[in-house]
C-alpha cells in the first residue's frame, strides 16, 4: 500500500497594501486548493463569530445548536502539525489575519510534506495578491489538480469537523462496552470521519479515549471484498506483529491486520497485506480516499500507536460510524442467547464434556488449530477420556461483530495439559436457526 507523492503547491507572491480575508473568497485551480473557500464560508462567517457549531461533515450539513462547541472554543495540542493548522483557523476565525498567515507560514517552513498546509499557505499569499492574480490563478486547472484540490478540501473539512463535533463526554462505542479489563487497548476506525481513536484500560479510569487521529482509507471506500478493489475492509480485526524493516515503503511503523479474518473467508471475500502504518518520506499526510485499501496515519501518530499496543492482543474494529453511549449505566452490545451458549461452551471445556462441545461447534469445519474437523475430533476424543485436563482458561474479551449476520468474537487464553504455557486464542461464533455455535476456535499466529 504505497502512500502517493505528494506535490509542492505553487505560491503566488504577496502584494502589499490590500485587504484580505473579507468575505467567503473561493480560491481554485492550479495555484491552490479552495480551503479558504471552507474557512471564508464556515469560519468568517456570523454563524461562527456567534460561536455557533460548524456545519462540517461527510456532506451532511450540521444544524446550528447553542450547546454544541464552535471552532473557537474547541481544545487542540498545538505541538502537532494538525494542531498548527487548525490554530491557524482559529485565528483567522477571530480575524487575527496576521498571526494566522506567520502561524502557516511557520508550519509549512517545518513541515514541507504537509500538503494541506502548503495549500492553506497558498490561499493566503493569494488572498494577499491583486484582483488580477487571484483571477489568474484560477485558469488552466487541470482535472488533476481540480481532483486533488477537492481531497485537500475534503481533509480540511474532516480534520476541522473532528476537532468541533468531539465523542461525548464519558463515552464509548457501543462494541466496547465491557470490554475486560485483562484488555490494555482497543482501536476503533470511524471510516466515515476518516478517524482512528485509541482507547486505554486502567484500574483508575477503566476504559477511556486517550488519542485520535485522522486517517487515510481506500480509493474506492469501504466494504473490501476482493483483492485489489482498494476498498478498506470492514469487521473486527486484530493487530499483528510490528513490521519496522519496510520504512521507505510504510513510513515510521507498520502494524499487519489479520484480514481476511476468518469470518471474511467464509464468506469468499480475498486480499492481503491490509495494514496500519504511516507516511513514507515525502509525505505528511493525503486525502481521505487515497490507499489501497491500508488504514494510513501520518508518521508521528503512528509511530505513538505502535510503540503503545500490543500486538495478537489488541483489537481494530474498523466502522462504518462509531455509535456512542455512555459508559455509566451502559451494557454490553452482546447478542441474545450468546452468553448461554459461551458459558455451555466453558463449564463442557472444564469438565471436559465432549457430547456437548460438540454440539457447539458447526459440523465439517475445515479451518483452524483446534475446530478443523479431524482435529476437533481427537481432541474430542482425548476429552471423553478425561486426558485433556484445563489448567487455566481466561476470557480476555467478546466483541459483537454486525456484517450480513451477527457474529461473536472472542480472544481467550486456555492452557490445557499438553501446554506449557498458556496460549492465545481466538473463536468465532454465528447464530444459525436459534441456535450460537463456534465455526472456527484456534490459536492465534
Amino acid at each position: 500500500m504505497q502512500p502517493e507523492q505528494s506535490t509542492p503547491s505553487k505560491k503566488p507572491a504577496p502584494a502589499t497594501g490590500k485587504p484580505w480575508l473579507r468575505g467567503a473568497l473561493l480560491v481554485g485551480g492550479a495555484a491552490a486548493a479552495a480551503v479558504l473557500g471552507l474557512t471564508g464560508m464556515n469560519m468568517l462567517s456570523s454563524r461562527v463569530e456567534a460561536n455557533a457549531p460548524l456545519g462540517l461533515g461527510f456532506g451532511h450539513p450540521a444544524t446550528p445548536a447553542k450547546a454544541e462547541p464552535s471552532i473557537l472554543t474547541a481544545q487542540i495540542n498545538a505541538q502537532t502539525p494538525e494542531g498548527q493548522l487548525i490554530s491557524a483557523f482559529q485565528m483567522l476565525a477571530r480575524g487575527e489575519e496576521a498571526q494566522a498567515f506567520a502561524t502557516v507560514q511557520a508550519l509549512v517552513a517545518k513541515q514541507p510534506d504537509f500538503s494541506l498546509a502548503q495549500l492553506t499557505y497558498a490561499d493566503l499569499l493569494l488572498a494577499r495578491s491583486t484582483p488580477e492574480a487571484a483571477a489568474q490563478a484560477q485558469v488552466g486547472a487541470t482535472p488533476e489538480q481540480i481532483s486533488r484540490a477537492n481531497a485537500l478540501r475534503t481533509e480540511a473539512q474532516l480534520r476541522l469537523a473532528a476537532l468541533v463535533a468531539r465523542p461525548p463526554q464519558d463515552a464509548l462505542p457501543k462494541e466496547l462496552v465491557g470490554l475486560s479489563s485483562s484488555l490494555r487497548h482497543a482501536i476503533v476506525v470511524d471510516t466515515s470521519k476518516a478517524r482512528l481513536y485509541l482507547f486505554e484500560n486502567s484500574a483508575e479510569h477503566g476504559l477511556r479515549l486517550v488519542k485520535d487521529s485522522y486517517i487515510s482509507l481506500g480509493k474506492a471506500g469501504i466494504s473490501k471484498q476482493v483483492e485489489g478493489d482498494l476498498r478498506t475492509p470492514l469487521g473486527i480485526y486484530q493487530v499483528g506483529i510490528r513490521r519496522d524493516e519496510a520504512v521507505a515503503r510504510y513510513g515510521a511503523a507498520a502494524l499487519p491486520l489479520n484480514y481476511p479474518n476468518e469470518y471474511d473467508r467464509l464468506l469468499g471475500r480475498s486480499g492481503s497485506s491490509i495494514w496500519l502504518h504511516g507516511e513514507r518520506a515525502g509525505s505528511y499526510a493525503r486525502g481521505p480516499q487515497s490507499t489501497d485499501g491500508c488504514i494510513v496515519l501520518s508518521n508521528d501518530d503512528m509511530q505513538y500507536l505502535a510503540d503503545t499496543v500490543k500486538a495478537r492482543e489488541t483489537p481494530v474494529l474498523i466502522l462504518e460510524h462509531v455509535d456512542w453511549v455512555a459508559k455509566q449505566g451502559a451494557k454490553p452490545d452482546i447478542a441474545p442467547g450468546f452468553e448461554a451458549a459461551y458459558a455451555s461452551w466453558q463449564a463442557a471445556r472444564k469438565s471436559q464434556d465432549a457430547a456437548t462441545l460438540r454440539g457447539l461447534y458447526e459440523p465439517n469445519l475445515q479451518r483452524g488449530s483446534d475446530s478443523e474437523a479431524k482435529r476437533l475430533e481427537h481432541k474430542l476424543s482425548l476429552m471423553q477420556n478425561q486426558a485433556l485436563p484445563l489448567q487455566s482458561l481466561e476470557r480476555l474479551s467478546v466483541l459483537p461483530g454486525h456484517d450480513l449476520e451477527p457474529i461473536m468474537v472472542v480472544t481467550y487464553r486456555e492452557q490445557s495439559g499438553s501446554d506449557a504455557a498458556p496460549q492465545l486464542k481466538r473463536q468465532y461464533w454465528r447464530e444459525q436457526a436459534g441456535k450460537w455455535r463456534i465455526f472456527f476456535d484456534g490459536v492465534v499466529s
